[in-house]
């Protein structure tokens, strides 16, 4: 079947999504860390070494990471937690220099609209200021330092607005921002602002997002 790959990471999906719907926890447990190498194998499947290798490279090693934090954070802890944020730091470092390999800062979108970045800095100052009474001291630099990254990922996708089709571009910037989305409720609720369950808001979210991130890098491999 041609698309069993895409199948089996949706099937994956739905079972994670219903079995925590469900609160049956021992199919969300072993569903979760299938995620990300369910929509790896897809993604290195529908793509080859070339061209934009660097760039496929980055996205699966991103992917990887991924695995590495959804299962770092099926354990509770504050060090489990702290392993799990920097397994996705560096995801989001492996999507920013994938994307930086299509269009850096010097050829790319954001060197001509510079004032893009201005909402995201913004953001992200007044939502560390919303957390800050919150944060553990031990954790305030690490949180800030991987808020600050993430955000960097958003923007290295605007910056590609230009370089590649707009067909490609706003499923990716939506992507991007889902996954931002999907970060920002966890350290709502991680960090006491939040009074409601946030744990199938932040996978649907992630989820969606990691697919769209997924999906574009592919359409712009096989473009």
């Amino acid at each position: 079947m041609k698309n069993i790959r895409l199948i089996a990471f949706c099937i994956i999906a739905l079972a994670y999504i219903v079995s925590r719907l469900a609160a049956y926890e021992p199919l969300a447990f072993i569903t979760k860390p299938l995620l990300m190498p369910a929509l790896a194998v897809w993604l290195a499947h529908e793509t080859s070494e070339r061209p934009a290798r660097f760039l496929r490279r980055e996205v699966l090693a991103g992917l990887v990471f991924a695995t590495a934090g959804d299962t770092l954070l099926l354990f509770d802890g504050p060090l489990f937690f702290m392993l799990g944020l920097a397994a996705f730091l560096f995801t989001h470092i492996s999507y920013i220099g994938g994307f930086w390999a299509v269009a850096d800062i010097r050829k790319g979108f954001l060197r001509m609209q510079a004032a893009w970045v201005l909402p995201f800095a913004v953001f992200l100052v007044c939502f560390l200021w919303w957390l800050w009474p919150g944060i553990p001291a031990g954790m305030r630099l690490p949180v800030s330092l991987y808020s600050t990254i993430i955000s960097i990922m958003v923007l290295s996708i605007i910056n590609l607005k230009g370089r590649i089709s707009d067909g490609i571009f706003w499923p990716m910037l939506a992507g991007g921002l889902l996954f931002m989305l999907s970060d920002t409720i966890l350290a709502a609720g991680k960090f006491g602002h939040v009074a409601w369950e946030t744990g199938l808001a932040i996978m649907i979210t992630y989820i969606a997002g990691q697919f769209l991130i997924a999906k574009s890098a592919r359409d712009i491999l096989k473009a």
